[in-house]
């Protein structure tokens, strides 16, 4: 079963003024970094970059998934 990640950026108002994007899984609480989905909304265009430690964080749990098999219903 695959996850779906939507790349939102964080609001405006943070300490990080919403500069990066973050990915966060359609089931989870929070970015792959922590940051809480209420706090993230849509990105306004395409040229913004992508959180270094979400990236990071999306390679692990990828490297994981693919070393066990998922959980049946």
């Amino acid at each position: 079963m695959n996850k779906s990640y939507r790349a939102l950026i964080k609001r405006s108002g943070g300490p990080s003024g919403g500069s990066l994007i973050h990915l966060i899984r359609d089931d989870a609480e929070a970015s792959l970094c922590g940051i809480p989905r209420p706090s993230l909304g849509t990105a306004g265009g395409f040229d913004e970059l992508v959180c270094a430690d979400c990236l990071e964080w999306f390679e692990k749990r990828r490297a994981v998934s693919g070393t066990f098999p998922a959980a049946k219903p």
